[in-house]
């Protein structure tokens, strides 16, 4: 069996699009035994699990080992099912309901996506602030008590009962409690009691294990690195700085790109740790149809990009939008925020470059037509015909669509239309530059991973003005781009899925 340990935190919604899922998924499907072990606590790990479609997949969590938590599934609870005093009301503000007791308000009930109850904020008769984690089987699984000046005084972690298995107050000390409340076990620090808990679950057993990048959980990978063979699952985006201790111990660091690589061995230089770079994600040949349709269409990456960066990227690609009536840009934004932003950003630009003021009466008409477009009105108050030259702006800004969280299949559906992709960020976006060699376009960079090669399947460009003369490089003819596609096939064979598995296989039979 394969050991695969994630970094996730409670709250996250989307795994779909993270490595190590992936990585599970793609040992499921080949019928490779493989067990989540988790060192976080999860509350919310069935909805996640069954959310991201891992349900099928054998965990097993240490906090669910210390709170005697035997049962894989349950009920979560409602706002019925909460234990709260007698002549409690309630008022319901937005996705969170109010309790209101004598007058006053006395708490919060905090609810999951999913609709069950997460969390309760209550305020004790000291005035103190008390926060309650409910897990998603139906029980109280944590209590944790702030003062006035909300320092913890103390954690409590329950079993399904109800009853006091842990306790933590305002030092690393964790006492473990038996059913009577009296303390059977102190231990320095949580850390200590996770990791003897972790150490006695793999006991004996001489699986690979497989770490997801987790500063957090440093402390108890590195003890389990000296045991057991462990490979070392490097951040797509950041940059490693954990302890030596653990990477001089760790059996192999495994980086998602030559640039993550080159950033380890920079910042630790003094260790002789094998790095082996490995795509985190599979992919397969899916040409798309950009060269059949209509119109030409730029993907844009924003990528964490600064604000001025921002701004000239943006410039510039208004500049090649503006020059047919056939050109559309698709943006993908970091959130949606950024997304607002750069909606607003490109009317401005695009406003600009028809030397038309945003305030002026021209201004005014082609927010009103957008305005009515987008929410399906009829073209009305608009006084008279719309000038040829307005339609034309309102048709430029139209041609910009920008969006978030994409999806795989928005991801797909983008790239599949798109005649390249620009992500100019400091760590381009790897499922997004491996989505793109598997629809067989070229890639626009600022920085080399090892995926994207300059002048073959993409460029790299040093500087941020020297998008205009990359786009002319691929658009201008077909002949650069033809041999992209070619260079991109050639690209797919080191990221298919049989070349990822047996990777995989090589290391858990002989570790290499």
């Amino acid at each position: 069996m394969t050991v695969i340990i994630p970094a996730w935190s409670r709250d996250a919604l989307k795994l779909a699009d993270n490595p190590i899922v992936k990585l599970a998924q793609l040992f499921s499907h080949h019928q490779l035994d493989t067990e989540l072990l988790l060192l976080q606590p999860l509350p919310w790990l069935r909805y996640q699990l069954q959310q991201n479609h891992l349900s099928a997949l054998d965990w097993w969590n240490v906090y669910d080992d210390i709170q005697h938590v035997h049962r894989p599934s349950g009920l979560p609870l409602g706002l019925e099912d909460l234990n709260l005093p007698q002549g409690t009301e309630f008022a319901y503000v937005g996705a969170t309901v109010l309790l209101y007791r004598e007058g006053r308000v006395r708490g919060t009930v905090h609810f999951h996506p999913a609709g069950f109850v997460s969390r309760v904020d209550l305020l004790n008769d000291l005035g103190q602030r008390v926060l309650k984690v409910y897990d998603d089987r139906g029980f109280c699984s944590t209590q944790t008590t702030y003062s006035l000046r909300n320092h913890r005084i103390e954690t409590l972690w329950f079993d399904p009962n109800g009853a006091v298995v842990m306790r933590r107050k305002d030092t690393p000390e964790v006492q473990l409690l038996d059913a009577s409340g009296q303390v059977t076990n102190t231990y320095d620090s949580l850390e200590a009691l996770l990791t003897e808990r972790v150490m006695a679950h793999l006991k004996d057993r001489h699986d690979l294990i497989i770490s997801a990048a987790n500063p957090v959980t440093a402390e108890i990978l590195t003890v389990i690195a000296r045991q057991h063979r462990l490979a070392y699952l490097l951040d797509t985006r950041v940059a490693p700085t954990l302890p030596d201790d653990l990477f001089g111990a760790v059996e192999r660091v495994v980086a998602p790109t030559e640039q993550m690589a080159a950033k380890f061995q920079q910042v630790n230089a003094n260790l002789d740790t094998p790095v082996d770079v490995v795509s985190p994600y599979a992919t397969k040949l899916a040409l798309g149809n950009s060269t059949e349709l209509p119109e030409t269409t730029i993907a844009w990456a924003v990528n964490h990009l600064s604000a001025s960066a921002q701004v000239l990227v943006g410039r510039q690609l208004v500049n090649w939008l503006v020059q047919d009536d056939q050109h559309v840009i698709s943006v993908i934004a970091t959130s949606k925020v950024s997304a607002d932003r750069l909606a607003q950003q490109f009317k401005q630009q695009i406003l600009s470059a028809a030397t038309i003021d945003a305030d002026s009466a021209d201004g005014r008409l082609i927010d009103l037509v957008l305005y009515q477009l987008a929410h399906h009105q009829p073209l009305t108050g608009l006084g008279t015909q719309i000038p040829k030259e307005l339609q034309t702006v309102i048709g430029q800004i139209q041609r910009v669509q920008v969006r978030y969280r994409v999806s795989d299949h928005d991801r797909e559906a983008i790239l599949s239309s798109a005649r390249l992709l620009i992500d100019l960020g400091d760590i381009p976006d790897l499922q997004l530059q491996i989505a793109a060699i598997s629809a067989g376009i070229p890639q626009i960079n600022r920085v080399a991973t090892g995926y994207v090669a300059d002048q073959q399947n993409g460029r790299i460009v040093a500087h941020l003005d020297e998008l205009p003369q990359a786009l002319d490089y691929y658009l201008a003819t077909l002949i650069h781009w033809n041999q992209s596609l070619v260079k991109s096939i050639g690209f797919l064979e080191q990221l298919a899925e049989p070349k990822l598995l047996a990777y995989w296989k090589g290391v858990m039979m002989h570790g290499k």
